[in-house]
């Protein structure tokens, strides 16, 4: 039972900040829900850890409750974040670099008073144990009175209750340790829950070149950069204040300004957008036992490369040619863990060069990945200053981060720029392109959150709206068919990652049936008279281009 309170009072201050936004305390009435509300996690806690008071489990279970807690509630007091499977996903697919760049003396300091000096204290309190039919009935009776007064509470409340925990289910995600408890068991169904071996289902066997493919006088060299973390308002080309984006600008890329993500995260949005399943119809488990774009790809005959400077492909090029970039290199653009984004552009000329037929290049970036945004550029590209030079954001003003931040999108813009220098020296012989999106956005204290990963139902614009630019060659334009003055008019048309797919089987002029043209970003500006479109049904006719 102390225990239970215990948690209720030191370990769910974001629970209760998240009541306070729902709930705000203006009278008795709501001071009286408020007491219901601690009752009622303090009764559900003293049930959970009833369950497991037995000798020789129960001061190790306290002990593990109180670690983990501590650091729940350091990451979800500091940054805002909720937890379900989706964030216990993330931490399973991280790498060391991503989780060291997390850590801070703030969470030392949680994972000393609220983690250790409380195991410490389990650990020599004594803990007299009832045992047989006695010990049975005293747990059985505490249960049931723990219970009764969780249903006290709801029944004098429901009014509150009903609606508040129905439509926002959000909540629960802070309450400590409820929620990482329900999302690990949750991700650990999803991940292992299934016994059979999860075989891995081809996709486009019918995939093969188009014959506008065979007309084109010179082999295609396309490139796709998914980016990190980057949000959409922070690109100049959309209109912020600030002018992030020079290079591009410069560059007259296409701009595409409303452009939403699968999920806020890398592990959902990367293999969501290569799968080729609309975000609706989305999951983890179809993405893992499905080949994707790259496996169609390389089946029509394009060579496939996948350059990884991020935590890995999160299984989309599993199939597939790939390397990922060696962060302990002698070279000053790396610090033993991480590198900026230029590094990924080294050695790609030679392996262009060794390649006869179409190449599909995707380099995945680190960006703008947080919390540590000042290491993500070089001191080059601090244009905006003063930044924020912790991953402790408690440490930084809001104009430090938001600095940091920007001055991590003013360097991707200067890497994208040299992506285009690399694809203009090769345009010459070969049609070139690119292609970037970026995998999620990133909240920067808006209502108190901060980074990524809130459940997408609940989840700010900044997290879902992504910046998306398109750069093609004159040769290209003219070879593919390719109207750009339609393709530009575009640039405010609701897209999606649910376009990636279909939009780069069109550009490669890959026939299958997989092909949806209504998904192709570029198919009502292309001019061509038989391309991917002719292997599915006819469909209406595409809309008359718009002046820019």
């Amino acid at each position: 039972m102390l225990a239970a309170l215990a948690l209720v009072a030191f370990y769910n201050v974001p629970a209760w900040r998240a009541l306070a936004r729902l709930v705000p305390l203006a009278g008795l009435g709501d001071a009286a829900f408020y007491v219901s509300f601690g009752v009622l996690m303090w009764a559900a806690f003293a049930l959970l850890l009833t369950a497991v008071s037995f000798r020789w489990i129960f001061k190790p279970v306290l002990m593990l409750i109180a670690i983990a807690s501590a650091l729940a509630a350091y990451f979800m007091t500091d940054y805002g974040v909720s937890i379900d499977s989706v964030m216990i996903q993330n931490m399973a697919e991280t790498n060391l670099a991503e989780a060291s760049a997390l850590f801070s003396p703030a969470m030392l300091g949680y994972l000393l008073v609220l983690g250790l000096l409380p195991t410490a204290l389990v650990w020599r309190l004594p803990v007299a144990y009832a045992r047989g039919w006695k010990g049975l009935a005293g747990r059985a009776g505490t249960v049931l009175a723990c219970a009764m007064a969780g249903i006290l509470m709801l029944a004098a409340f429901y009014g509150v209750y009903s609606p508040l925990l129905r439509q926002n289910r959000a909540l629960t995600n802070f309450i400590n340790p409820t929620s990482y408890l329900h999302a690990l068991d949750k991700y650990a169904h999803q991940r292992w829950g299934v016994k059979e071996t999860l075989a891995v289902a081809p996709i486009g066997l019918d995939a093969r070149p188009g014959p506008a493919w065979a007309r084109q006088p010179r082999k295609s060299l396309v490139v796709f950069v998914v980016g990190e973390t980057a949000r959409a308002d922070h690109f100049g080309l959309n209109g912020y204040a600030r002018d992030t984006t020079p290079e591009l600008r410069r560059l007259g890329v296409l701009n595409f300004g409303r452009v939403s993500s699968c999920g806020t995260s890398t592990a959902v949005s990367v293999p969501c957008m290569f799968s080729g399943f609309p975000r609706a119809d989305y999951s983890d488990r179809k993405a893992k036992t499905h080949e994707g774009l790259l496996d169609v790809l390389q089946r029509a005959g394009v060579e496939v490369f996948w350059r990884d400077n991020n935590s890995d492909c999160k299984g989309a090029c599993l199939r597939v040619p790939h390397d990922t970039v060696d962060a302990r290199r002698n070279d000053a653009r790396c610090d033993g863990e991480t590198c900026y984004d230029e590094v990924m552009l080294d050695g790609l000329q030679q392996y262009i060069d060794a390649k006869q037929d179409n190449v599909f290049i995707v380099l995945h970036s680190i960006g703008s990945h947080g919390p540590a945004y000042y290491r993500r550029y070089p001191a080059a590209f601090q244009k905006f200053s003063p930044v924020c030079r912790s991953n402790q954001f408690s440490q930084c003003t809001h104009e430090e981060l938001i600095n940091a931040y920007d001055n991590t999108i003013a360097y991707t813009d200067h890497f994208l720029a040299q992506v285009v220098a690399l694809l203009q020296r090769n345009a010459a012989q070969r049609d070139t392109a690119m292609v970037y999106v970026s995998d999620h956005g990133e909240s920067l204290g808006e209502n108190g959150l901060y980074l990524h990963a809130a459940p997408y139902a609940i989840a700010p614009e900044a997290q879902t709206h992504v910046p998306m630019v398109m750069w093609l060659s004159p040769e290209a334009q003219r070879d593919w068919g390719i109207d750009r003055r339609c393709l530009a008019a575009r640039g405010d048309a609701p897209f999606s990652h649910d376009n990636v797919f279909h939009t780069f089987l069109g550009l490669f002029d890959v026939q299958t049936a997989l092909y949806r043209p209504a998904l192709d970003m570029a198919a009502p500006c292309r001019d061509l008279p038989e391309g991917p479109a002719s292997a599915v049904a006819p469909s209406a006719a595409p809309p008359a281009p718009r002046k820019s």
